[in-house]
């Protein structure tokens, strides 16, 4: 039974992360193509692909060897770095309510706020690494786990016309990926992946050396500035697309 459950979390995290690289594909051969237009411009489409890198990273590479080797340097570290690569896209680009509908755009902001807060409430208390493990492939994992059924429910009402002669799908799409994130949250709790286990207590806690909180400080203070920058930089593209619109009408711009 646990092999099944992990060949489908596996398939899951593979068609959601399939998705999000196809986006991207899309963003620059194709973007009229896009769900999400905002990315047909290069910067967010930029900020998109470090994101999706960043979530990669902390959830295959990052996560897991913090979690078996006992480094909270490491996997808060990853962590953070997934926060900062997370922040633009959800402020500047989260476009759930128009491609999805209202209910799962609720859904997702709501889920998000419930996520930062369960993050801050871990790290504020003693360390537990069944918490640590949970956070990462239940929370963490979850990027990539309901995007490729939440896009293919997605197709029932993708047009006006659709969407008016199947009003009930939205609400099976919001069904559908809130019951995966509950019963991903009982597969994790239940340690039902095959991969992924909660290290035992006679694994040692890994001892950082300086070197590793050097890497780990810089690498976030690099990434925040390149996000920090570029970020900068798309909101100087909608200000110069914003004061150009005038001069197309014909009307001076201020």
């Amino acid at each position: 039974m646990d092999w099944v459950i992990s060949l489908i979390y596996v398939a899951l995290l593979a068609w959601g992360m399939s998705v999000g690289i196809r986006q991207i594909i899309q963003g620059r051969r194709h973007p009229e193509q896009l769900l999400n237009p905002l990315f047909s411009n290069r910067l967010a489409l930029g900020l998109f692909t470090l994101h999706i890198v960043v979530v990669s990273l902390d959830l295959f590479v990052i996560g897991p060897w913090s979690v078996a080797n006992k480094s909270t340097l490491w996997y808060w570290g990853g962590r953070i770095a997934l926060v900062t690569s997370s922040l633009p896209i959800a402020a500047f680009f989260n476009r759930n309510p128009q491609s999805f509908g209202r209910l799962i755009g609720t859904w997702v902001v709501a889920r998000n706020f419930f996520e930062y807060g369960l993050h801050i409430f871990v790290a504020a208390i003693a360390v537990r690494w069944d918490l640590y493990y949970l956070l990462l492939w239940w929370i963490v994992a979850y990027r990539y786990l309901d995007v490729g059924p939440r896009r293919a429910l997605q197709k029932l009402y993708g047009t006006p016309e659709l969407k008016a002669a199947r009003p009930w799908a939205p609400i099976l799409n919001w069904v559908v990926i809130a019951s995966l994130y509950v019963l991903t949250y009982f597969v994790v709790a239940g340690q039902w992946l095959v991969f992924a286990k909660v290290p035992g207590d006679d694994v040692p806690t890994h001892v950082a050396a300086t070197w590793e909180y050097v890497v780990v400080f810089t690498a976030n203070l690099a990434l925040a500035l390149v996000v920090w920058t570029r970020v900068a930089a798309y909101t100087k593209t909608l200000m110069a697309r914003a004061d150009a619109a005038p001069a197309v009408q014909g009307v001076a711009p201020h």
